[in-house]
């Protein structure tokens, strides 16, 4: 049998499923909806599995697949058996996950998503993980609280001139309402989602991008929470005088200029050596180099380049 890796990566917005040839080549890729425990039914988890497994298998038959990732018992292991076999389930959380696409063992990983957390690890195996308990304990910094931030700035506008903000009009309108005071039915009648909120950090990330100050005072706020809890993990751990690298994973540490340079800026006051360190590929694809690595493949640094310029080559073929 042909043997393939399949990493799968996902959260409170989506479920991503990757499929690697043992050459590091990426075949074809999947996604879900959300699968976050705490936010969704069962039955709506388990068809965000099964679609992106199913996506990312399209076409294939006959074959081993190694698979690492979250991938629960049930119909996701049975979308995979139908017409291959599954090899083996290495489950890889995100954390794992987060080092593998960035192609390291330790460090300071820094995932800011729908939710948040830090994670810090030692070159000795020590670690700390902080955050990750939902936007009521402590998502700080997350796109959820950005989108908190945004809210309130749009309905403070008018108390004063240092308080003027494009929200105000930019916020309705990402929300498809006329106005302000549709936006306050949709949170106090209709009860607006935790996604819905997160997915206005793209609309204040935006608006500060274009110079709006409320706007960048919110993405910066939302940066030194997260960047706060970074500084509690690199002290416990001892990290300040070590050098090492500072992972982003998810839409607003890898899609905000503005919040992850102020996150590096105040993470670089207590640790010099700090270095941030862009993945060059996603998480789902790092789940996936662990998968191939249980296989007993080498991370070459030509399949590392493979991998990275053929998904880059599945990620363009999901936005034409």
């Amino acid at each position: 049998m042909k043997r393939y890796a399949l990493g799968i990566d996902g959260g409170g917005s989506k479920c991503d499923a990757l499929l690697l040839e043992e050459s590091g080549a990426a075949v074809r890729r999947g996604r879900g909806g959300p699968i976050h425990v705490y936010y969704d039914p069962p039955e709506a988890i388990t068809a965000s599995y099964v679609e992106a497994v199913t996506q990312a298998l399209a076409g294939m038959a006959g074959a081993d697949i190694w698979v690492a990732g979250p991938l629960p018992e049930g119909p996701p292991r049975e979308a995979i058996q139908t017409t291959n076999r599954l090899a083996q389930h290495i489950p890889a959380t995100e954390v794992d996950s987060a080092f593998a696409c960035a192609q390291r063992d330790w460090g300071l990983i820094v995932l800011a998503g729908t939710g948040s957390f830090v994670h810090g690890r030692t070159p000795d195996g020590r670690h700390l993980h902080c955050g990750g308990l939902g936007p009521i304990l402590n998502d700080y910094g997350s796109a959820h609280t950005i989108g908190l931030l945004g809210l309130r700035a749009a309905f403070a506008c008018d108390w004063a001139p240092a308080r003027h903000t494009s929200l105000a009009t930019a916020i309705p309108a990402a929300l498809g309402v006329a106005d302000r005071k549709e936006v306050f039915r949709l949170v106090y009648v209709r009860g607006i989602s935790r996604r819905e909120i997160a997915a206005l950090a793209r609309v204040v990330n935006a608006e500060a991008e274009g110079g709006d100050t409320v706007a960048t005072r919110c993405i910066e706020a939302a940066a030194d929470e997260l960047a706060e809890i970074a500084l509690d993990v690199v002290r416990e751990l001892g990290m300040g005088d070590l050098s090492f690298p500072v992972i982003p994973i998810g839409g607003v540490a890898r899609g905000s200029r503005l919040w992850w340079q102020q996150v590096c800026q105040r993470i670089s006051q207590v640790a010099s050596g700090m270095a941030p360190l862009l993945p060059s590929v996603t998480p789902a694809a790092g789940a996936a180099l662990l998968a191939l690595r249980e296989m007993g493949v080498a991370w070459t640094s030509q399949l590392l380049t493979r991998v990275a310029e053929t998904e880059e080559a599945t990620l363009q073929s999901r936005t034409d």
